[in-house]
């Protein structure tokens, strides 16, 4: 039980939105009279909180799925249980019932900005603008193939959320190895690890896991010339030199 409190309380962190949830569940329970309603908001998220802290249910989670378990919680509607529990409170005096209301969600609220992991979004797309500039740029033409390309650290996670048509040899698996995925650590990303980064030994890899791009980081040292190695500079974008692997062609559909 002590394991599952210990969870929750990391999972509330510093903030009361549990909290507002917890009051939210407690009053749709007594007055709630819509049987949708009250399953969806109600009923179903008080047997989620149940299981939650059932000591039996988490050796179960733990036995399927160890270190996983705080995730039963983004089962449980919070923000739109303390929306309509908030509207349902304030529907007799709208506009001090809605002022209060926003009173509470601030106060006991946090700015996002204030996470160091959290920025504003530059874009529609909320990735970072270096990202799509890079991917169009290396985006196959009408009637080609998905195009292979290796990214540093710090885009690989925004790839795959802007576009399919642009295949990485490796993904964030590289990046969190305690998070127990058990891969082994891929040959070109052992090479892209090093400082400074030996192109001769990269670029036989790049050809062998038929990647046809190359993005670095302009201020990561380098062992070594592109152009000796077959690496032709194709653009730079920002921060980056993207280079185009001459020894893999890019293939036309069938």
């Amino acid at each position: 039980m002590q394991q599952i409190l210990a969870v929750f309380r990391e999972y509330c962190g510093s903030g009361w939105y549990p909290v507002l949830f917890l009051i939210a569940l407690v009053y749709l329970l007594v007055t709630e009279k819509d049987r949708k309603v009250r399953i969806v908001l109600a009923e179903v998220p008080l047997c989620i909180v149940l299981l939650f802290f059932f000591p039996p249910f988490k050796m179960l989670m733990d036995f399927l799925d160890e270190g996983t378990y705080y995730r039963v919680l983004w089962l449980l509607p919070m923000t739109v249980a303390i929306g309509y529990a908030g509207i349902r409170l304030a529907g007799r005096h709208i506009r001090l019932g809605f002022a209060a209301l926003a009173l509470v969600l601030v106060l006991t609220g946090q700015c996002v900005y204030t996470n160091v992991n959290l920025s504003r979004a530059q874009n529609r797309f909320h990735l970072p603008n270096a990202v799509i500039a890079i991917c169009n740029e290396i985006m196959p033409k009408e009637g080609e193939e998905r195009v292979w390309a290796v990214f540093p650290d710090e885009l690989i996670h925004y790839v795959r959320q802007y576009s399919s048509e642009i295949q990485m040899p490796y993904g964030r698996e590289m990046l969190v190895p305690e998070w127990g995925w058990n891969w082994d650590t891929h040959p070109i990303y052992r090479v892209m690890k090093e400082s400074p980064i030996d192109l001769a030994a990269l670029a036989p890899l790049l050809t062998e896991y038929n990647c046809q791009y190359l993005v670095l980081n302009r201020s990561a040292a380098l062992k070594g010339s592109p152009e000796e190695n077959g690496l032709r500079l194709v653009s730079q974008i920002e921060a980056y030199d993207i280079y185009r692997n001459e020894a893999v062609e890019i293939f036309k559909k069938k």
